[in-house]
């Protein structure tokens, strides 16, 4: 689904360094994507609000509810993410785009009902908390899955000013209202309840987008759940990767000498969760690098060799075609792995100064510089993945993502049980292996490619 690559090849034609920046900014808004700038908008609305709020605890649950809120909305969505996208994606293929609108209408049905038997225990999990807390939390939980269904589009489309509009007003405007609310006494409800407006904001005006771009006489479908067009390696591939990312930190969570309790069942660890998510903010440059380059470079090669291969050329044509991908595909990797060394070493350098100025503790910076590290090795390994998919080599994929889920799991374990000097290496060792071994099988589906593409079709 590269239609937001034509567009930004087309701010690139200008050749000048206004539009390559520009280009590397909206690439950046829109590889980030809601996971991350949520991230940025909870950082940054505990800090500016932290002096205004008089319940401290407030504060720290507010923080700590909303980090469980994308860790379950995204492990539950894994499930449908991936598999839907390539629904979406072929109905593209085929030119029907009529199909598209009312399955995307479909499928949040199904999210949000689903989403709504998934997430009930909290009415009972959560009764001292009152109602307001659970019926929020429950919105809030529903808002942000139909948002990261709604995400998966978003490369489609070729609007990408109204994209990074969208992200912004509905961030700022959770910022904004967390610190006038925080001024106000609301207290925990009221913050959360101005998380959910901003979530809203963004829900409607991606749908709306989405609306806009992909008219139909139809309101509703439920083709995607033909058995024909399901690819039960997708949503198990999308569920694992999910649960991989955020294992280590549900281990740190619960594990008896790392975590303790915030409100109701929910736990943290003061040791663990800073560090990790500031290190995640890390990678946007190296996100936006790698959406630029495979949305753009990527997929017109990839695109080219293919309507060769359809098109009858000459097995010349399509062997220099092949190479072409190959070594777009090898550039696009090295162009991410340097530009978030790049990063790595500059946070490296200045992370004391960094921490100083926004008053972070510094006996924070060792379990942060492994982070960094581990938080670029998940960026080096999304790259590999992406690559795989346009390859259609799901079953390699879906290894790589039960064993980082099963590494990421016993690695944090042990690094638990060795000590404080060895958190988030098992984070970091896990990427690393499966990072390794997906360079490896992507090295061996190139050099197949040709021969798979004409003797096993």
């Amino acid at each position: 689904m590269a239609g937001i690559g034509f567009e930004l090849r087309k701010i690139l034609q200008k050749e000048d360094i206004l539009s390559v920046l520009k280009a590397y900014g909206y690439s950046a808004v829109i590889s980030s994507g809601p996971w991350i700038i949520s991230i940025i908008s909870i950082i940054v609305s505990g800090y500016i609000s932290y002096p205004y709020v008089k319940n401290k605890h407030d504060l720290m649950a507010f923080m700590v509810s909303i980090t469980y809120l994308l860790a379950l909305s995204l492990i539950f969505t894994g499930f449908f993410q991936l598999y839907f996208s390539r629904y979406i994606a072929d109905r593209l293929f085929e030119k029907r785009l009529d199909k598209v609108l009312p399955n995307i209408i479909g499928m949040l049905t199904v999210v949000i009902l689903l989403g709504f038997l998934f997430i009930s225990p909290v009415f009972v999990l959560f009764k001292e908390q009152g109602a307001v807390y659970s019926v929020t939390f429950v919105f809030i939980f529903l808002t942000l899955s139909g948002v990261w269904i709604l995400n998966v589009v978003l490369t489609a489309l070729k609007n990408y000013k109204f994209i990074v509009f969208a992200f912004l007003i509905s961030y700022l405007f959770t910022v904004v209202s967390v610190f006038v609310l925080s001024m106000a006494g609301s207290g925990l409800n009221g913050l959360l309840i101005s998380f959910l407006g901003g979530q809203i904001i963004l829900f409607f005006l991606l749908l709306s987008l989405i609306i806009y771009n992909f008219a139909s006489n139809k309101l509703v479908e439920f083709d995607f759940l033909n058995r024909e067009k399901i690819y039960i390696s997708l949503v198990f591939t999308g569920f694992f990767y999910n649960l991989g990312i955020w294992t280590d930190k549900f281990i740190f969570w619960f594990h008896p000498d790392t975590g303790e309790n915030v409100i109701g069942i929910l736990r943290n660890s003061i040791l663990y969760d800073l560090p990790i998510f500031l290190a995640y903010l890390a990678i946007v440059p190296g996100m936006a690098v790698f959406l630029l380059r495979l949305e753009t470079e990527f997929a017109e090669k990839y695109e080219n060799y293919y309507k060769a291969v359809r098109e009858g050329a000459t097995f010349d044509s399509i062997r220099k075609r092949h190479v072409y991908m190959v070594e777009t595909a090898r550039t696009a990797i090295f162009e991410v792995f340097r530009v978030q060394s790049i990063v790595i070493l500059f946070l490296f350098l200045f992370s004391e100064p960094i921490f100083r100025l926004f008053h972070f503790p510094v006996f924070y910076l060792p379990l942060f510089h492994i982070d960094l590290v581990g938080t670029g090795l998940q960026l080096f390994f999304m790259s590999l993945l992406a690559i795989a998919f346009y390859l259609d080599k799901r079953r390699d994929v879906l290894i790589l993502s039960v064993l980082f889920f099963l590494l990421n799991s016993l690695f944090s374990l042990v690094s638990i049980e060795l000590g404080i000097m060895f958190f988030g290496y098992g984070f970091a060792l896990s990427l690393l292996f499966v990072s390794v071994m997906a360079l490896w099988l992507l090295r061996k589906d190139f050099e197949r490619l040709n021969y798979e593409t004409f003797m096993l079709q």
